[in-house]
């Protein structure tokens, strides 16, 4: 299913589901990574989380072994892949992260186990949706070679909290904006 596209985009972000996930939800979420990025944003088909990726001992499962596993399904006319799984995910240096990426492979990583507010109201909702874009925002600008930003209200800030996250939105910064223009137009030049 292709959730947008402006100007017949050769660049194309595929949404892979990882689990039983709301397909209504990750349409909605690839509607602001295509506005955010510009770029045709399209939902595959999901795929089962691999038992292996899972560590008893911290509960949590391990972000770069699906990193991996997603690098394997990556298809050539996927610029970029988002996989999206509502599990708690680790590294071996941080408690936890809400996402992760490879530059060089062009995937990245977002959970939604920790995104995911309180109550399910409407409001609540949105939020959970705005939540997970601008984290998947955030991880796709990895894969474009951005760092993270000094800039709080930036997507590139490293969020430790769902505040952090909430509070800088799906915006990038005039500095990572150039540059995420300039990684984008040298990949359709090549």
């Amino acid at each position: 299913m292709i959730l947008s596209s402006k100007n017949n985009q050769k660049r194309t972000i595929a949404i892979l589901p990882i689990g039983e996930l709301s397909q209504k939800f990750l349409a909605d979420v690839g509607a602001f990574i295509a506005a955010s990025l510009d770029a045709q944003v399209i939902l595959t088909a999901g795929i089962r989380l691999s038992s292996s990726t899972y560590n008893a001992r911290r509960q949590q499962y391990y972000a770069t072994q699906i990193l991996q596993m997603l690098a394997d399904l990556k298809r050539q006319d996927w610029e970029r892949t988002l996989g999206v799984v509502d599990v708690d995910l680790y590294v071996p240096e941080l408690n936890f992260v809400f996402g992760e990426a490879d530059m060089k492979r062009g995937v990245a990583l977002v959970s939604l186990a920790r995104l995911r507010p309180l109550g399910s109201t409407e409001d609540s909702k949105a939020l959970f949706i705005k939540r997970a874009a601008t984290e998947g925002v955030h991880e796709l600008g990895h894969t474009y070679g951005l760092r993270h930003c000094d800039n709080s209200h930036c997507v590139m800030w490293f969020s430790n909290t769902l505040a952090e996250t909430d509070r800088k939105g799906l915006l990038f910064c005039a500095t990572h904006a150039s540059q995420l223009a300039m990684a984008q137009s040298s990949r359709q030049g090549s």
